[in-house]
């Protein structure tokens, strides 16, 4: 199992804080993977370590937003069409929206930076598991 190279700027939990981000499964495989691209990722830029970790950061408060619009002070919202979903905006539909969009704009971003890695240059369920011949 690879280790995450500290003195780069990382800290302890960052890999599974990207994997979340990315929407990637939490597993040895991708655990090891993402360490390794997180090492490359520092030594080749270490500039855009503290943006990797900005941008998780901002992942998670879009998180913690969407949650707090969806059962905070604005859950009193109405539902108005249930074939497509459509919430009624007046009580705060619209900063559910934003934190979604949020989300969308930081997963992107950190698509984007692991472009080389292909455990996080992919979103979610496209996620690519490398074959190996054996």
């Amino acid at each position: 199992m690879a280790v995450l190279n500290t003195a780069l700027g990382w800290v302890n939990g960052d890999v599974e804080r990207i994997l979340i981000a990315v929407g990637v499964w939490i597993g040895p495989y991708t655990l090891h993977e993402a360490t390794v691209c997180c090492n490359q990722l520092g030594l080749t830029s270490p500039t855009m370590v503290n943006r990797v970790r900005t941008l998780v950061t901002q992942y998670e408060a879009a998180c913690t937003a969407q949650r707090e619009a969806n059962v905070g002070a604005n859950a009193g919202r109405v539902l108005r069409k249930a074939d497509v979903l459509e919430w009624d905006t007046e009580n705060g539909g619209t900063a559910h929206e934003g934190a979604t969009r949020e989300r969308a704009r930081c997963q992107e971003e950190l698509v984007q930076i692991f472009g080389a890695c292909p455990i996080l240059s992919v979103k979610g369920t496209d996620a690519v598991t490398a074959l190996y011949r054996s």
